[in-house]
């Protein structure tokens, strides 16, 4: 049994693999080879699943698939369902947080300081445009009222 388990949902993913798979190489040599990864395949249409299941991993993994799409929380909740670890962390598939924080999260909660840990994103660095459409109620544009 792996100390650390990392719980990742997968969905539309296929272009993440490969990066995702040499950040977890990396998570797991810095973890003294302690971690075990747990994917959840949430019905994803492309080739993700099977992706993960042909690649070459240089870490412990199990693979679980969902019959359909039942949403990144559900993906969640099934791979801490399998996860053996005694900590466990879940990760974004797409990087966009960086997986150094899972480091950092499993020594808190190793160490006795925290009995659950979480992040919170303070800023983003996306493009102007982005970062304007994103802000934009779809309803306040057409004339309609959010409670």
């Amino acid at each position: 049994m792996k100390t650390y388990s990392l719980i990742v949902p997968i969905y539309r993913n296929e272009e993440n693999i490969g990066p995702l798979l040499a950040a977890i190489e990396d998570l797991n040599r810095r973890l003294d080879d302690d971690l075990e990864v747990v994917f959840t395949i949430d019905g994803s249409p492309d080739n993700s699943g099977a992706m993960l299941v042909a690649a070459e991993k240089g870490f412990s993994c199990r693979i679980v698939f969902h019959s359909r799409n039942f949403g990144s929380f559900v993906a969640i909740r099934t791979g801490m369902e399998h996860a053996t670890g005694r900590f466990m962390a879940a990760m974004a598939a797409d990087l966009q947080e960086p997986p150094e924080l899972i480091l950092e999260f499993f020594r808190l909660l190793s160490g006795g300081e925290a009995d659950v840990v979480f992040g919170q994103r303070i800023s983003r660095a996306d493009p102007f445009f982005k970062k304007l459409f994103s802000n934009i109620c779809p309803l306040k544009l057409l004339g309609l009222r959010t409670y």
